[in-house]
């Protein structure tokens, strides 16, 4: 998949989506370090990595290698559904990681933030596309 007029493409989509993940992870974490210390700041990172790590595995299975709607949008949503499973299945690691360090305020921002910036990057990188 690629745009020639504006040299985007899914990889670099994704990896923007990727980049953007990480650092409002990064950046959740370091907040909810200042404010509730280590633990909060771990449950955080769990949070987000759940997002990050599910996305990129995702993203991996997403490009589709034939061009037709059907078979790009067939992608997308085995994508977003192995995505779905992989966050539950990362939190339940997390969470049992964790045990009694685990602050689930943190944990929950942290997932919250990495998957809404997912969404606003990819639909900003979508705006650019003539499409």
């Amino acid at each position: 998949m690629n745009d020639k007029e504006t040299g985007l493409t899914a990889e670099n989509t994704f990896g923007g989506m990727l980049r953007s993940q990480l650092l409002v992870t990064v950046a959740v974490a370091v907040i909810a370090f200042v404010i509730s210390g280590i633990n909060a700041s771990l449950s955080a990172v769990a949070g987000g990595l759940s997002v990050v790590l599910a996305a990129f595995i995702a993203s991996k299975m997403a490009v589709s290698k034939r061009k037709d709607a059907a078979s790009v949008l067939g992608s997308m949503l085995k994508a977003e559904l192995i995505k779905i499973f992989l966050i539950i299945l990362f939190l339940y690691i997390a969470i049992k990681g964790l045990d009694n360090k685990l602050v689930p305020l943190a944990l929950i921002v942290g997932l919250a933030a990495a998957a809404i910036i997912s969404g606003a990057t990819i639909s900003k990188r979508s705006k650019q596309l003539k499409i």
